[in-house]
């Protein structure tokens, strides 16, 4: 039971504030008290709420400050408690006009009262008035938790809080092996930007969701490891309006909801290094026994016979990541969990999935290619231009990268090969795909292995001693004589070939006169001492140029 915003000025620091304004609706019910510390506080107020605020969030911003009491009385709340001298000297005349005209009181607080001053009494006050439901309360939750411990699992749970709320509660998963609960109910997945709301509220707060195609008020708690969302619990209003103790009931709850969550991802991360360790030998083309192999690969489902097209995703953060995060390590971990999820849900078609595996921090998939032929999703027989295959990959990509905003992915695809042998070349050439892709072509996203052309064969060279000296008997001579002599011959090299040896269009691109451009080859010919006329020295410079750029990625 709440207190009124007459009865509450005469407790605690209250009686040494004043309503300045909104008299009329001294009768408006408290029953949160809640602290102004974000510009987008309304978002998260329950209802009969005093709002307290210095006004600092939105000092600044005119137009915030507006809307604010209409914002306010809009969502219920019960009244607004502002803090002068510090930031505001005086309430805002806009305040005052509207607390008057929607019957909404304002309350001006001492400079001397501090928030706790408030808060502490009410909150004081009010739990003593609720002392009729605590006895029920603890009642409830000794047996929710006898129901937990008991191994009753989740439906048992969602029953018990069902009986004390009187209202339906769903349970929403990510967690493939732990689907969601809805009892029948048509339940609308939680949107993106709700999604984003819960973790940054981490804590219970009311939405407008859709149930069997109807728009209903509910109550959404987060279920959070890690500071990551799993899942969700929601309490329906479909038979009465919400009270305070339902809020503790879900809060109390959701706790006993993790422990069950936390055992089948623990178990899933038990398999899936099983499933990686067991893989690790197909990708790297360790396989003594093809028949053993096949035969083990029953134990997770997986037909090993049949044949795969390989994609391998690499993530990384971002240059600048939306968020920090104090525990790095911790938090990649949990990326990682989560993105295996992502994965899992996208390489899914009918009730047949891909498998999906980690190695090295790169995500593995092998798509079932006969299947995924009879899906429509991808040809069986080799595909010349690669274009249902590269738009898979593009859709995975742009999928992974709308999820997960602070990492950045790029997805390598290997040739398709036949059987257990095809796995493993498959996964080379999609790793390489990764390596030499992006520094080298300058392509991001998506790599396909047939586009890396000529790398294709110097990336597969082991031994670089006679590529290295190629590269120092031509371009290795340019690069010293731009350095010495602040010159630019790499770039016009680079340009020139770019522009199929065309001096003209090499001169637009460079911004330089044609003549400037026939300086510039007469130098690089003294320099190498290879003639770009000489279709055998040109081809020298263009392979100095390629090893170069395979030099500065990294990846000899």
């Amino acid at each position: 039971m709440g207190v009124s915003v007459k009865e509450a000025m005469q407790i605690g620091g209250l009686v040494n504030c004043k309503v300045v304004a909104g008299e009329k609706g001294l009768h408006r019910t408290i029953d949160y008290i809640t602290v102004m510390e974000v510009p987008d506080v309304i978002r998260w107020l329950k209802g009969n709420d005093l709002l307290l605020t210095s006004l600092y969030p939105i000092k600044d911003d005119p137009e915030a400050i507006g809307k604010l009491v209409q914002q306010l009385h809009d969502v219920g709340s019960s009244a607004l408690a502002i803090k002068t001298e510090r930031y505001v000297k005086q309430i805002p005349e806009v305040i005052i006009e509207a607390g008057n005209r929607l019957g909404f009181p304002i309350i001006e607080i001492e400079d001397e009262v501090s928030y706790l001053d408030i808060m502490t009494p009410l909150m004081e006050l009010r739990l003593n008035k609720s002392d009729l439901g605590k006895e029920q309360l603890e009642k409830f939750f000794q047996w929710i938790t006898e129901l937990a411990m008991g191994g009753k699992g989740i439906p048992a749970l969602i029953e018990a809080v069902q009986q004390m709320t009187e209202n339906i509660i769903t349970v929403g998963s990510e967690v493939p092996a732990l689907e969601g609960i809805s009892w029948r109910k048509v339940v609308s997945p939680l949107t993106r930007a709700q999604k984003n709301e819960l973790r940054i509220a981490k804590r219970s707060i009311r939405m407008d969701r859709v149930l069997d195609d109807q728009i209903t008020p509910c109550i959404v708690t987060p279920l959070l490891l890690n500071d990551e969302l799993y899942g969700d619990v929601t309490c329906w209003q479909t038979k009465r309006e919400f009270v305070e103790r339902d809020f503790l009931v879900l809060d109390r709850t959701v706790l006993l909801m993790a422990l069950e969550f936390l055992k089948v991802i623990t178990r899933t991360d038990v398999e899936q290094t099983f499933k990686d360790d067991f893989l690790s030998e197909v990708l790297t083309g360790n396989v003594v026994d093809k028949a053993e192999i096949i035969e083990k690969g029953k134990m997770f489902n997986w037909n090993l016979s049949k044949d795969y097209q390989v994609f391998v995703i690499a993530y990384s953060n971002s240059a600048q990541p939306i968020v920090k995060h104090e525990n790095e390590a911790l938090w990649f971990q949990e990326r990682k969990r989560k993105l295996l999820l992502k994965v899992n849900d996208i390489f899914r078609f009918d009730v047949q999935k891909a498998i999906i595996t980690v190695r090295k921090e790169l995500i593995v998939v092998l798509y079932h290619r006969e299947l995924a032929a009879e899906a429509g999703m991808l040809p069986y027989t080799t595909d010349p231009n690669n274009g249902a295959i590269m738009d898979l990959a593009e859709s995975a990509r742009r999928q992974l990268s709308q999820e997960f905003e602070e990492l950045s992915f790029t997805v390598g695809v290997g040739r398709f090969y036949q059987g257990l042998e095809g796995i493993h070349q498959g996964y080379k050439e999609a790793v390489k795909a990764i390596q030499l892709g992006k520094p080298i072509s300058g392509k991001t996203g998506c790599v396909h292995y047939e586009d890396l052309g000529i790398f294709r064969v110097l990336g597969q060279v082991n031994d670089w001693k006679e590529m290295e000296e190629l590269y120092s008997e031509t371009i290795g001579k340019l690069v010293e004589y731009d350095w010495s002599n602040n010159a630019s011959l790499m770039v016009t090299l680079r340009e020139y070939f770019a522009n199929n040896c065309s001096l003209a269009e090499t001169a637009e691109k460079l911004f330089v006169h044609v003549n400037t451009m026939k300086y510039r080859m007469q130098k690089i010919e003294q320099v190498t001492g290879c003639s770009v006329h000489d279709a055998e020295k040109r081809l020298l410079l263009h392979m100095g140029l390629k090893i170069d750029q395979i030099l500065q990625s990294g990846n000899v």
